[in-house]
């Protein structure tokens, strides 16, 4: 199973842009977007101001792509955790522990889930719209990586894949309900217990079984 996240940053050779992504995903999660400067995204990044103007030359476009580059790392970390997984049970259900790990130990991830980090740009409807499309394309991935390898009919992952996504989001809204990000049993049980009975169901309907 090959997994590809979708989810590409800019200057993804260029050093000094990683260094400044990095700089603003940690400053954007430990005091937010409104309290998040070019100076001190350069400060932490131990670099001029001047420079971080010229990878990116406004504060909105460099919050966009960092929060583009935390999701990426999240997925990147993810991947590696059900590389090999031998089938789509074990997949989403082990990508789903996972993701709800990853997310929670990231300050920007999470707080744009709970709410506590405000982002208003046009490429996220609402303040968790970043997490529900990260879990989306994840599942959809899984989904169709095994589709590919013919272990599962064709049909559209992406309904699926969005009470996978809507799920997890829950769980970071809301983490002291039954599904916790640190209690892998319970949340293995949303995958085996209502994903898998959806996704039998359309690989049924697409193989045309009565």
């Amino acid at each position: 199973l090959r997994l590809e996240s979708g989810v590409v940053s800019p200057g993804r050779n260029d050093q000094t842009a990683q260094s400044i992504l990095s700089a603003a995903v940690s400053s954007i999660g430990s005091v937010g977007i409104s309290r998040t400067t070019m100076e001190n995204v350069a400060n932490l990044a131990g670099i001029g101001v001047a420079t971080v103007y010229r990878r990116f030359n406004r504060k909105d476009n460099l919050v966009q792509q960092a929060i583009r580059y935390e999701a990426e790392q999240l997925l990147k970390t993810v991947e590696q955790q059900v590389q090999g997984l031998g089938s789509v049970e074990e997949a989403l259900t082990e990508g789903f522990v996972a993701f709800l790990r990853e997310a929670h130990r990231r300050p920007l991830i999470r707080g744009i889930g709970d709410g506590n980090v405000v982002v208003g740009l046009p490429m996220i409807a609402q303040g968790g719209g970043m997490v529900i499309e990260i879990g989306r394309e994840f599942a959809a991935n899984i989904i169709v990586g095994f589709q590919t390898s013919g272990d599962l009919p064709e049909f559209d992952p992406k309904p699926i894949a969005e009470i996978f996504a809507r799920v997890g989001h829950s769980v970071l809204l809301a983490p002291d309900g039954l599904i916790s990000f640190d209690d892998p049993y319970t949340a293995g049980r949303v995958v085996r217990e209502c994903l898998m009975p959806a996704i039998a169901a359309q690989a049924a309907a697409a193989r045309g079984d009565a």
